[in-house]
Protein backbone atom coordinates (compact mmCIF):
# COMPACT_ATOMS: atom_id res chain seq x y z
CA UNK A 1 0.00 0.00 0.00
CA UNK A 2 3.13 2.32 0.80
CA UNK A 3 4.31 1.94 -3.01
CA UNK A 4 0.87 2.31 -4.69
CA UNK A 5 0.76 5.87 -1.77
CA UNK A 6 3.76 7.08 -3.47
CA UNK A 7 2.77 6.30 -6.93
CA UNK A 8 0.05 8.35 -6.24
CA UNK A 9 1.98 11.14 -4.48
CA UNK A 10 4.18 11.38 -7.44
CA UNK A 11 1.58 11.71 -9.96
CA UNK A 12 0.21 14.66 -7.96
CA UNK A 13 3.20 17.09 -7.23
CA UNK A 14 2.44 18.61 -10.74
CA UNK A 15 -0.79 19.53 -8.86
CA UNK A 16 0.29 20.18 -5.41
CA UNK A 17 3.06 22.76 -6.88
CA UNK A 18 0.52 24.35 -9.08
CA UNK A 19 -1.92 25.46 -5.80
CA UNK A 20 1.37 27.20 -4.34
CA UNK A 21 1.69 29.47 -7.36
CA UNK A 22 -2.57 29.97 -7.02
CA UNK A 23 -2.44 31.26 -3.80
CA UNK A 24 -2.65 34.95 -3.53
CA UNK A 25 -0.15 35.48 -1.10
CA UNK A 26 2.94 33.57 -3.23
CA UNK A 27 5.68 36.07 -3.76
CA UNK A 28 8.76 36.57 -5.31
CA UNK A 29 10.32 35.14 -1.83
CA UNK A 30 8.41 31.99 -1.58
CA UNK A 31 9.27 31.20 -5.10
CA UNK A 32 12.74 30.97 -3.97
CA UNK A 33 11.35 29.23 -1.29
CA UNK A 34 10.19 26.64 -3.37
CA UNK A 35 13.17 24.21 -3.09
CA UNK A 36 12.80 23.70 0.32
CA UNK A 37 9.24 22.35 -0.55
CA UNK A 38 11.88 19.30 -2.44
CA UNK A 39 13.93 18.71 0.60
CA UNK A 40 16.72 21.38 0.01
CA UNK A 41 17.76 24.20 2.46
CA UNK A 42 20.35 26.89 2.13
CA UNK A 43 22.84 26.88 5.37
CA UNK A 44 26.29 26.68 5.08
CA UNK A 45 26.54 26.54 9.06
CA UNK A 46 28.27 23.23 10.52
CA UNK A 47 25.06 21.64 11.97
CA UNK A 48 25.89 18.79 13.44
CA UNK A 49 28.06 20.09 16.41
CA UNK A 50 24.63 20.14 18.27
CA UNK A 51 22.21 17.37 17.58
CA UNK A 52 18.43 18.44 16.09
CA UNK A 53 15.31 18.23 17.97
CA UNK A 54 12.81 18.68 15.28
CA UNK A 55 9.39 20.35 15.72
CA UNK A 56 6.74 20.02 12.99
CA UNK A 57 3.85 23.11 13.28
CA UNK A 58 1.30 23.09 10.45
CA UNK A 59 0.35 26.48 10.15
CA UNK A 60 -0.88 29.00 12.16
CA UNK A 61 -2.89 27.57 14.82
CA UNK A 62 0.14 24.43 15.50
CA UNK A 63 2.81 27.49 15.29
CA UNK A 64 1.12 29.52 18.01
CA UNK A 65 0.68 26.61 19.93
CA UNK A 66 4.12 25.46 19.69
CA UNK A 67 6.29 28.93 20.68
CA UNK A 68 6.16 28.33 24.43
CA UNK A 69 7.09 24.46 23.72
CA UNK A 70 9.86 26.07 21.40
CA UNK A 71 11.21 28.37 24.22
CA UNK A 72 11.13 25.69 26.74
CA UNK A 73 12.70 23.14 24.45
CA UNK A 74 15.48 25.49 24.11
CA UNK A 75 15.81 26.27 27.79
CA UNK A 76 15.39 22.76 28.91
CA UNK A 77 17.69 21.56 26.33
CA UNK A 78 20.75 24.36 25.72
CA UNK A 79 23.19 21.92 23.94
CA UNK A 80 20.71 20.95 20.95
CA UNK A 81 19.68 23.31 17.98
CA UNK A 82 15.83 23.39 17.44
CA UNK A 83 14.50 23.05 13.69
CA UNK A 84 10.81 23.90 13.35
CA UNK A 85 9.33 22.94 10.33
CA UNK A 86 5.58 24.59 9.19
CA UNK A 87 3.59 24.25 5.83
CA UNK A 88 2.08 27.62 5.26
CA UNK A 89 3.44 31.01 4.29
CA UNK A 90 0.94 32.61 7.23
CA UNK A 91 3.08 29.91 9.64
CA UNK A 92 6.14 30.54 8.25
CA UNK A 93 5.95 34.51 8.76
CA UNK A 94 4.54 33.99 12.36
CA UNK A 95 7.24 31.89 13.80
CA UNK A 96 9.98 33.76 11.95
CA UNK A 97 8.33 37.25 13.49
CA UNK A 98 8.35 34.91 17.33
CA UNK A 99 11.99 33.90 16.45
CA UNK A 100 14.02 35.79 14.69
CA UNK A 101 17.55 33.84 15.67
CA UNK A 102 17.64 30.85 17.90
CA UNK A 103 16.15 28.24 15.72
CA UNK A 104 16.01 26.82 12.22
CA UNK A 105 13.85 26.93 10.30
CA UNK A 106 12.35 25.95 6.76
CA UNK A 107 9.34 24.00 4.79
CA UNK A 108 8.23 20.50 5.80
CA UNK A 109 8.70 18.99 2.30
CA UNK A 110 6.61 17.63 -0.17
CA UNK A 111 5.80 13.82 0.97
CA UNK A 112 7.26 12.04 -1.56
CA UNK A 113 10.01 9.59 -0.57
CA UNK A 114 13.34 10.97 -2.02
CA UNK A 115 12.72 14.28 -0.74
CA UNK A 116 11.87 13.36 2.68
CA UNK A 117 14.94 11.36 2.57
CA UNK A 118 17.30 14.01 1.53
CA UNK A 119 15.51 16.44 4.01
CA UNK A 120 16.29 13.83 6.94
CA UNK A 121 19.77 12.81 5.61
CA UNK A 122 20.77 16.86 5.64
CA UNK A 123 19.25 17.57 9.30
CA UNK A 124 19.93 14.06 11.36
CA UNK A 125 16.96 14.70 13.86
CA UNK A 126 17.76 13.41 16.71
CA UNK A 127 13.71 13.32 17.40
CA UNK A 128 10.54 14.28 15.53
CA UNK A 129 7.92 16.39 17.26
CA UNK A 130 4.46 16.87 15.81
CA UNK A 131 1.62 19.31 17.08
CA UNK A 132 -1.28 17.88 16.81
CA UNK A 133 -2.10 15.22 14.05
CA UNK A 134 0.00 15.85 11.39
CA UNK A 135 -0.13 12.22 9.37
CA UNK A 136 2.43 11.83 6.36
CA UNK A 137 3.14 8.17 6.02
CA UNK A 138 6.94 9.34 4.28
CA UNK A 139 7.91 11.53 6.77
CA UNK A 140 6.68 9.07 9.81
CA UNK A 141 8.35 5.79 7.92
CA UNK A 142 11.64 6.90 6.99
CA UNK A 143 11.93 8.79 10.48
CA UNK A 144 11.23 5.10 11.95
CA UNK A 145 13.50 3.51 9.92
CA UNK A 146 16.31 5.86 10.49
CA UNK A 147 15.63 4.95 14.34
CA UNK A 148 14.10 9.01 15.36
CA UNK A 149 11.94 9.03 17.66
CA UNK A 150 8.27 10.33 16.93
CA UNK A 151 6.04 12.23 19.51
CA UNK A 152 2.53 13.73 18.55
CA UNK A 153 1.53 16.70 21.20
CA UNK A 154 -1.42 18.13 21.31
CA UNK A 155 -2.97 15.22 19.53
CA UNK A 156 -6.60 14.73 18.11
CA UNK A 157 -8.02 12.81 16.19
CA UNK A 158 -12.25 13.10 15.24
CA UNK A 159 -14.47 10.42 14.62
CA UNK A 160 -14.77 12.47 10.67
CA UNK A 161 -10.94 11.86 10.29
CA UNK A 162 -11.17 8.27 12.38
CA UNK A 163 -13.32 7.13 9.17
CA UNK A 164 -11.04 8.90 6.69
CA UNK A 165 -8.06 6.81 7.79
CA UNK A 166 -9.79 3.87 7.74
CA UNK A 167 -9.95 3.78 4.84
CA UNK A 168 -7.09 2.96 4.01
CA UNK A 169 -6.49 1.09 6.76
CA UNK A 170 -3.68 -1.25 5.68
CA UNK A 171 -1.23 1.91 5.27
CA UNK A 172 -2.36 4.00 8.41
CA UNK A 173 -2.78 1.41 11.16
CA UNK A 174 0.82 0.80 10.44
CA UNK A 175 2.30 4.33 10.62
CA UNK A 176 0.33 4.99 13.85
CA UNK A 177 2.02 2.16 15.03
CA UNK A 178 5.24 3.78 14.29
CA UNK A 179 4.31 6.95 16.85
CA UNK A 180 6.57 6.66 19.97
CA UNK A 181 4.93 8.93 22.28
CA UNK A 182 1.37 9.96 21.48
CA UNK A 183 -0.19 12.58 23.97
CA UNK A 184 -3.80 13.04 23.29
CA UNK A 185 -6.42 16.02 24.03
CA UNK A 186 -9.04 13.81 25.59
CA UNK A 187 -10.38 10.10 26.07
CA UNK A 188 -12.13 10.40 22.68
CA UNK A 189 -9.11 11.11 21.68
CA UNK A 190 -7.11 8.37 22.61
CA UNK A 191 -9.70 6.08 21.48
CA UNK A 192 -9.62 7.12 18.87
CA UNK A 193 -6.25 6.86 17.72
CA UNK A 194 -6.02 3.08 19.59
CA UNK A 195 -8.71 2.23 17.03
CA UNK A 196 -6.08 3.18 14.01
CA UNK A 197 -3.72 1.47 15.00
CA UNK A 198 -1.47 3.32 18.16
CA UNK A 199 -0.11 1.10 20.97
CA UNK A 200 -1.67 1.24 24.33
CA UNK A 201 1.20 1.68 25.97
CA UNK A 202 2.52 4.60 24.07
CA UNK A 203 -0.55 6.81 23.98
CA UNK A 204 -1.49 9.17 27.44
CA UNK A 205 -3.87 11.84 28.20
CA UNK A 206 -3.36 15.67 28.58
CA UNK A 207 -4.78 18.96 28.58
CA UNK A 208 -4.22 20.67 25.33
CA UNK A 209 -1.15 22.51 25.30
CA UNK A 210 -3.19 26.11 23.82
CA UNK A 211 -3.73 26.69 27.47
CA UNK A 212 -0.08 26.60 28.39
CA UNK A 213 0.28 29.19 25.36
CA UNK A 214 -2.26 31.26 26.46
CA UNK A 215 0.08 34.66 27.80
CA UNK A 216 -1.93 37.43 29.73
CA UNK A 217 0.04 40.37 28.33
CA UNK A 218 -0.65 43.83 28.17
CA UNK A 219 -1.84 44.33 24.32
CA UNK A 220 -0.53 46.97 22.12
CA UNK A 221 -3.29 48.23 19.39
CA UNK A 222 -2.07 46.72 16.29
CA UNK A 223 -4.40 49.19 14.29
CA UNK A 224 -6.19 52.73 15.01
CA UNK A 225 -9.31 53.41 16.46
CA UNK A 226 -11.39 55.80 18.28
CA UNK A 227 -11.08 54.72 22.04
CA UNK A 228 -14.26 56.85 22.80
CA UNK A 229 -16.08 54.85 20.14
CA UNK A 230 -14.97 51.84 21.42
CA UNK A 231 -16.57 51.89 24.56
CA UNK A 232 -19.58 53.18 22.80
CA UNK A 233 -19.92 50.63 20.76
CA UNK A 234 -20.85 46.72 20.87
CA UNK A 235 -18.08 44.83 19.16
CA UNK A 236 -19.07 41.34 17.77
CA UNK A 237 -15.96 39.94 16.04
CA UNK A 238 -16.77 36.60 13.96
CA UNK A 239 -13.32 34.89 14.06
CA UNK A 240 -12.21 33.02 11.45
CA UNK A 241 -14.75 32.37 9.17
CA UNK A 242 -15.21 30.33 6.13
CA UNK A 243 -16.98 30.67 2.56
CA UNK A 244 -20.98 30.23 3.65
CA UNK A 245 -20.55 31.78 7.01
CA UNK A 246 -20.49 35.33 6.18
CA UNK A 247 -23.80 35.27 4.91
CA UNK A 248 -25.24 33.75 8.04
CA UNK A 249 -23.74 35.63 10.03
CA UNK A 250 -24.05 39.33 8.63
CA UNK A 251 -28.19 38.32 8.30
CA UNK A 252 -27.97 37.83 12.22
CA UNK A 253 -26.15 40.99 12.39
CA UNK A 254 -29.65 42.17 10.21
CA UNK A 255 -31.52 40.25 12.57
CA UNK A 256 -30.57 41.67 16.05
CA UNK A 257 -31.00 45.38 14.51
CA UNK A 258 -28.96 47.24 17.42
CA UNK A 259 -27.49 50.56 16.00
CA UNK A 260 -24.83 50.55 18.80
CA UNK A 261 -23.84 47.34 17.88
CA UNK A 262 -20.55 46.68 15.53
CA UNK A 263 -19.50 43.53 13.13
CA UNK A 264 -16.20 42.60 12.42
CA UNK A 265 -15.62 39.53 10.17
CA UNK A 266 -12.36 37.88 10.45
CA UNK A 267 -11.71 35.68 7.47
CA UNK A 268 -9.66 32.58 8.02
CA UNK A 269 -8.24 33.27 4.71
CA UNK A 270 -8.04 36.74 4.52
CA UNK A 271 -7.76 36.66 0.57
CA UNK A 272 -11.39 36.12 0.90
CA UNK A 273 -11.80 39.21 2.10
CA UNK A 274 -12.45 41.00 -1.26
CA UNK A 275 -15.17 38.71 -1.83
CA UNK A 276 -17.04 39.56 1.44
CA UNK A 277 -16.65 42.96 0.31
CA UNK A 278 -18.61 41.98 -2.97
CA UNK A 279 -21.18 40.32 -0.75
CA UNK A 280 -21.35 43.18 1.55
CA UNK A 281 -22.19 45.52 -1.51
CA UNK A 282 -24.67 43.32 -2.61
CA UNK A 283 -26.21 43.73 0.67
CA UNK A 284 -25.78 47.68 0.34
CA UNK A 285 -23.87 47.54 3.96
CA UNK A 286 -22.04 50.02 5.26
CA UNK A 287 -18.46 48.26 5.79
CA UNK A 288 -14.40 49.10 5.44
CA UNK A 289 -11.04 47.25 5.28
CA UNK A 290 -9.15 46.90 8.34
CA UNK A 291 -6.18 47.57 6.16
CA UNK A 292 -7.75 50.07 3.30
CA UNK A 293 -4.97 50.64 1.30
CA UNK A 294 -2.87 53.35 2.96
CA UNK A 295 -3.13 52.66 7.04
CA UNK A 296 -5.10 49.95 9.51
CA UNK A 297 -8.17 51.74 11.29
CA UNK A 298 -11.16 50.12 12.49
CA UNK A 299 -13.58 53.04 11.65
CA UNK A 300 -16.46 52.26 14.14
CA UNK A 301 -18.52 54.30 12.23
CA UNK A 302 -19.66 52.12 9.86
CA UNK A 303 -21.69 48.82 10.27
CA UNK A 304 -18.78 46.25 9.18
CA UNK A 305 -15.90 46.00 9.46
CA UNK A 306 -14.05 42.91 7.10
CA UNK A 307 -10.39 41.79 8.60
CA UNK A 308 -8.00 41.47 5.26
CA UNK A 309 -4.53 41.16 6.78
CA UNK A 310 -3.82 38.79 9.80
CA UNK A 311 -2.43 38.86 13.23
CA UNK A 312 -5.19 41.64 14.60
CA UNK A 313 -7.51 38.57 15.98
CA UNK A 314 -6.23 39.09 19.49
CA UNK A 315 -6.33 42.60 20.19
CA UNK A 316 -9.99 42.38 18.61
CA UNK A 317 -10.82 40.12 21.21
CA UNK A 318 -9.83 42.22 23.92
CA UNK A 319 -12.10 45.14 22.41
CA UNK A 320 -14.92 42.75 21.73
CA UNK A 321 -18.35 42.23 23.41
CA UNK A 322 -18.80 39.26 22.10
CA UNK A 323 -17.15 36.56 20.13
CA UNK A 324 -18.51 33.97 17.08
CA UNK A 325 -16.14 30.92 16.63
CA UNK A 326 -16.07 30.18 12.53
CA UNK A 327 -15.75 26.53 10.87
CA UNK A 328 -19.08 25.72 12.99
CA UNK A 329 -21.68 26.53 10.34
CA UNK A 330 -19.85 24.40 8.51
CA UNK A 331 -18.85 20.68 8.30
CA UNK A 332 -14.90 22.33 9.24
CA UNK A 333 -14.94 21.23 12.50
CA UNK A 334 -14.41 24.71 14.64
CA UNK A 335 -11.55 27.13 15.04
CA UNK A 336 -9.56 27.97 18.71
CA UNK A 337 -12.16 28.71 21.48
CA UNK A 338 -9.56 29.46 23.74
CA UNK A 339 -8.38 33.00 22.36
CA UNK A 340 -11.45 34.92 22.66
CA UNK A 341 -11.54 32.76 26.23
CA UNK A 342 -8.47 34.40 28.03
CA UNK A 343 -10.56 37.83 27.37
CA UNK A 344 -13.21 36.87 29.32
CA UNK A 345 -15.91 37.39 26.48
CA UNK A 346 -19.01 35.55 25.68
CA UNK A 347 -18.63 33.14 22.66
CA UNK A 348 -20.93 31.83 20.38
CA UNK A 349 -20.83 29.11 17.52
CA UNK A 350 -22.47 26.47 15.22
CA UNK A 351 -22.66 23.48 16.34
CA UNK A 352 -19.56 21.44 14.18
CA UNK A 353 -16.81 21.91 16.61
CA UNK A 354 -15.24 18.03 16.59
CA UNK A 355 -12.00 19.44 16.20
CA UNK A 356 -12.68 20.67 19.44
CA UNK A 357 -15.29 18.37 21.03
CA UNK A 358 -14.46 18.03 24.77
CA UNK A 359 -13.30 22.01 25.40
CA UNK A 360 -16.62 23.02 23.83
CA UNK A 361 -18.75 20.40 26.03
CA UNK A 362 -17.02 21.75 28.83
CA UNK A 363 -17.27 25.57 27.49
CA UNK A 364 -20.86 25.08 26.78
CA UNK A 365 -21.52 23.20 30.03
CA UNK A 366 -20.18 26.65 32.10
CA UNK A 367 -22.49 28.90 30.31
CA UNK A 368 -19.62 29.86 28.22
CA UNK A 369 -20.18 28.87 25.24
CA UNK A 370 -23.94 29.05 23.50
CA UNK A 371 -24.56 27.23 20.04
CA UNK A 372 -26.75 28.57 17.48
CA UNK A 373 -27.19 27.17 13.54
CA UNK A 374 -29.37 29.46 11.86
CA UNK A 375 -29.02 33.44 11.37
CA UNK A 376 -32.01 33.88 13.68
CA UNK A 377 -30.49 31.57 16.65
CA UNK A 378 -27.61 32.99 16.61
CA UNK A 379 -28.66 36.59 16.80
CA UNK A 380 -31.08 35.46 19.79
CA UNK A 381 -27.83 34.26 21.67
CA UNK A 382 -25.93 37.63 20.49
CA UNK A 383 -29.22 39.88 21.97
CA UNK A 384 -29.32 37.97 25.18
CA UNK A 385 -25.35 38.53 25.95
CA UNK A 386 -25.25 41.83 24.62
CA UNK A 387 -28.04 42.15 27.76
CA UNK A 388 -26.70 40.52 30.32
CA UNK A 389 -25.49 42.65 33.15
CA UNK A 390 -22.98 40.62 34.68
CA UNK A 391 -19.77 40.23 32.61
CA UNK A 392 -17.73 39.61 35.43
CA UNK A 393 -19.12 36.41 36.03
CA UNK A 394 -17.99 35.27 32.45
CA UNK A 395 -14.51 36.69 33.47
CA UNK A 396 -14.39 34.84 36.53
CA UNK A 397 -15.65 31.45 34.93
CA UNK A 398 -13.67 31.84 31.80
CA UNK A 399 -10.15 32.80 33.61
CA UNK A 400 -11.19 30.05 36.59
CA UNK A 401 -11.23 27.59 33.36
CA UNK A 402 -7.87 28.13 31.75
CA UNK A 403 -6.02 28.23 34.66
CA UNK A 404 -7.57 24.44 35.93
CA UNK A 405 -6.48 23.72 32.25
CA UNK A 406 -2.81 24.44 32.34
CA UNK A 407 0.53 22.35 32.84
CA UNK A 408 0.39 20.19 30.51
CA UNK A 409 3.84 21.56 28.52
CA UNK A 410 5.73 21.16 31.52
CA UNK A 411 4.54 17.89 31.59
CA UNK A 412 4.52 17.09 28.05
CA UNK A 413 8.50 18.51 27.92
CA UNK A 414 8.76 15.63 31.12
CA UNK A 415 8.03 13.05 28.46
CA UNK A 416 10.07 14.22 25.81
CA UNK A 417 13.38 14.23 27.91
CA UNK A 418 13.03 10.15 27.66
CA UNK A 419 13.50 10.33 24.25
CA UNK A 420 16.67 12.69 24.25
CA UNK A 421 19.87 11.75 25.36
Amino acid sequence: MLFLYNFLTFLYLPIAVARLFYKKKFSIDEFYRLKERFGFFDNDEVLHNKKIIWVHAVSVGEVNTSINLIKSLKKTFPNKNILVTTTTATGSAILMKKFKEGIFHQYLPFDIIFFIEKFLNYWKPECLILIETEIWPNLINNSSKKNIPIILLNGRLSDKSLMNYKKIRSLFSKIFMKLNLIIAQSEKDKRNFLEIGAKLDKVHIDSSLKFDALEQNTLKPSFDFEEKFVNQKKIITCASTHPQEEEILYESFKILNDKSAHLVLVPRHPERANFIGSFLKKENAIFSFLFNGEKLILNLDNEVTIVNEIGHLNYLYSISDLAFIGGTLIEHGGQNFLEPLKHGIPLSAGSSVYNFQEIADQLSELKLLKYGNTAEEIASIWYKELASNDPQLIKERSFNYIASHKGSLERSVGKIKEFIL
